[in-house]
C-alpha cells in the first residue's frame, strides 16, 4: 500500500513539472515568435504607416502626499503612473501558444512613449522603478511604474497659514511630438451599463493613500491640455496635467505661532498699567518687540523668498511690531512728563486745563480729594502778649537765680521777697514805649526767621504739588495711550486673521467651468 502511494505521489510531481516545463517552453516559443520571427524593434514606434499617429493612455494614481516645501516651491508625491498603448506586434493567437493571456515582459525590450514629468524640480525624469509591462493577446501594452516625484509648485503666500495651494503634476513626451503619439486620459468602461468614460481625476485608493498632516485634498482633477499656438512638430503642443488643489491644515500654525504671538503683542497693552517709578515699562515693551521679532524670523524660515506677496500672518507680527514701538515711544514720553520737575521744566496754564482737568473728565479718571488736616481741641491764640512778654522780661533780668529758685520757699517762712523796680514805682508812658520799641528789636529777628521758615515750606509744597502735578499729567498720558492702542490691537488683529479665515478654495476646480470633476459624477463618451 505505502509503494502504491509512493507511485502516484511521483507520478503526480512528474506530471507538473511536464506541465511547468511545457508553459515554460510555449513562453519561449512565443517570445522567440513575437521577438525574433517578427524581428522587434524597440526604436521603431508601433504603427504601419509613417503617418499613423500612436494612441496613449495616461492615468495617475495617489499614494501619499509626501510634503510641500514653501521655501523651495517643491511638491513631493508617491505616485503610480499607468500607461497604456497598443503594440500590433506584440500581438499573438492565444489558442497557438496554449492560450497565454498575458506575457510579462522587461520594459527595456519593449517600445515606450518616453513621458516624462514636464515641471520637475530635481531633473530627475526617470520613474522611481522599471517594473514589467503586461502585454495581452491583442496587443495592448500595460505598464505601471511607481515614481516619486519631486515637482515644482509656485507658493501663493497671501494668506499663509490659511492658504491652499493649485500644484500641478505635468506629463508630456520629450521624445515625440503630437503627429507621432496622441496622448489621452485612460478611458474604462462602467460594469453596470457598459459605457465608457475618461478618468479624469486623480485616483486615490483609500486602503492604500497616506492622508499628509498638514495638507487636506479638495480638488484632484486631470485633464488634456491641447495648446493651439504651438505647432503640432513641438513636444509642447500636447500635454496631461493633473491637478492638486490642496488646503492648508492651519492647527499648527495657530498653537504654535498665533496664539502664542496674539499673547505676547496683548502684554504690550500691560505696559500702562505699571507705574512708571516701577523702572519696568521700557523693559516689558522692549521684550515685547524682541519676542515678535523671533516669530517673524521663525515664519521667513517657512516662506519662499518672494517680493510678490506679503503672507498673513506676517502683516499681523508687522502691524504688532508697529503697535509696539508706538508703545516704546509712548513710554519714552510718559517717563519724561513723570521725571520732569519744576527746576526743570514750566507748566503753562492750558496744559493743565487740558491735561488735570478735561482730559482725565474724558477718560473718567478720578482724583483724589484733598484734605485739609484738623487739630481738635486746638486752643485759641490770646491778641497779644507783649504784656506778659515784658513783665517776664523785667522779673528774670532782676531777680537771681537763687531768689528765683527759692522765692515761694521764702515766702512760706515769712521772708519777703524784693521788690522790683516796676513795682517800686510805675514808669511814665515814654518808658513803656521805649521798652515796647527793645522787646521788638529784640524779637524782630525771630520772626523773620519765622518767617523764612514759613516762606521754605510753602515754596516746598508748591514744589511738591507741581510736581504732582506733572506724574498726573503723565497718568493721564498712560490712561489715553491705553485707551487708544488697545481697541486698534483688537480690532486689528480681529481684521487680519479674518481675511485669512474666509479664504477658501473655489468650489469648482477651474473657473467657467460648471463639472466638478469627481468620480461619483462620471462624463459618458
Amino acid at each position: 500500500m505505502r509503494a502504491l502511494y509512493l507511485y502516484l505521489s511521483i507520478a503526480l510531481v512528474l506530471t507538473l513539472c511536464v506541465s511547468v516545463s511545457t508553459a515554460r517552453n510555449q513562453e519561449e516559443r512565443l517570445l522567440n515568435h513575437l521577438f525574433k520571427e517578427r524581428a522587434y524593434n524597440k526604436e521603431q514606434r508601433p504603427v504601419q504607416s509613417q503617418d499613423e499617429v500612436v494612441d496613449v493612455y495616461l492615468a495617475l494614481t495617489l499614494s501619499n502626499l509626501i510634503s510641500l516645501k514653501e521655501v523651495d516651491e517643491t511638491l513631493t508625491t508617491n505616485v503610480w503612473i499607468e500607461h497604456g498603448w497598443y503594440d500590433h506586434r506584440l500581438s499573438w493567437n492565444a489558442s497557438e501558444f496554449d492560450d497565454i493571456s498575458i506575457l510579462r515582459l522587461p520594459p527595456r525590450l519593449v517600445w515606450l512613449p518616453e513621458i516624462v514629468l514636464e515641471n520637475n524640480n530635481d531633473a530627475q525624469f526617470q520613474v522611481a522603478y522599471y517594473c514589467n509591462v503586461l502585454v495581452d493577446p491583442s496587443g495592448y501594452v500595460y505598464w505601471l511604474p511607481p515614481a516619486i516625484f519631486r515637482s515644482s509648485c509656485a507658493i501663493n503666500v497671501n494668506f499663509f497659514p490659511f492658504d491652499w495651494q493649485n500644484c500641478t503634476l505635468k506629463f508630456s513626451s520629450l521624445t515625440y511630438n503630437a503627429k507621432e503619439i496622441r496622448m489621452h486620459l485612460k478611458v474604462e468602461t462602467d460594469p453596470d451599463t457598459a459605457e465608457n468614460f475618461p478618468v479624469e481625476w486623480i485616483i486615490i485608493d483609500p486602503a492604500g493613500f497616506t492622508e499628509n498632516g498638514e495638507w487636506e485634498i479638495i480638488h484632484k482633477p486631470a485633464r488634456k491640455n491641447i495648446h493651439k499656438d504651438v505647432p503640432l512638430d513641438s513636444s509642447k503642443h500636447q500635454d496631461i496635467t493633473f491637478y492638486l488643489i490642496i488646503k492648508r491644515k492651519p492647527l499648527f500654525y495657530i498653537i504654535n505661532i498665533i496664539i502664542p504671538s496674539i499673547l505676547i503683542s496683548f502684554m504690550a497693552s500691560l505696559v500702562y498699567y505699571l507705574p512708571a517709578d516701577s523702572g519696568e515699562k521700557m523693559t516689558l515693551s522692549i521684550s515685547v518687540l524682541l519676542a515678535q521679532s523671533v516669530f517673524l524670523l521663525l515664519v521667513s524660515q517657512r516662506l519662499p523668498e518672494t517680493s510678490m506677496a506679503i503672507p498673513l500672518i506676517v502683516k499681523y507680527l508687522m502691524f504688532i511690531m508697529v503697535l509696539v514701538t508706538v508703545v516704546v515711544l509712548n513710554c519714552v514720553i510718559v517717563l519724561n512728563l513723570h521725571f520732569r520737575t519744576p527746576s526743570t521744566h514750566v507748566m503753562t496754564d492750558w496744559t493743565k486745563e487740558f491735561f488735570l482737568e478735561r482730559l482725565p473728565r474724558l477718560l473718567h479718571m478720578s482724583r483724589p480729594a484733598d484734605s485739609e488736616p484738623q487739630w481738635e481741641g486746638a486752643l485759641q491764640r490770646r491778641s497779644s502778649s507783649v504784656g506778659y512778654i515784658a513783665k517776664a522780661e523785667e522779673y528774670f533780668t532782676v531777680k537771681s537765680r537763687s531768689e528765683l529758685m527759692f522765692e515761694k520757699q521764702s515766702e512760706r517762712h515769712g521772708l519777703t521777697s524784693r521788690a522790683t523796680p516796676a513795682a517800686a514805682h510805675r514808669p511814665n508812658a515814654k518808658s513803656e514805649l521805649d521798652m515796647t520799641d527793645q522787646l521788638l528789636a529784640e524779637m524782630k529777628p525771630a520772626v523773620d526767621g519765622a518767617n523764612y521758615i514759613v516762606k521754605n515750606m510753602k515754596d516746598k509744597n508748591d514744589y511738591n504739588e507741581e510736581k504732582d502735578n506733572w506724574n498726573r499729567i503723565a497718568r493721564t498720558v498712560d490712561r489715553l495711550c491705553l485707551v487708544l492702542v488697545t481697541p486698534v490691537m483688537i480690532l486689528g488683529t480681529i481684521v487680519i486673521f479674518f481675511m485669512g479665515v474666509y479664504n477658501h478654495p473655489p468650489p469648482l476646480p477651474f473657473e467657467g467651468d460648471p463639472y466638478d470633476y469627481l468620480e461619483s459624477n462620471r462624463r459618458v463618451l
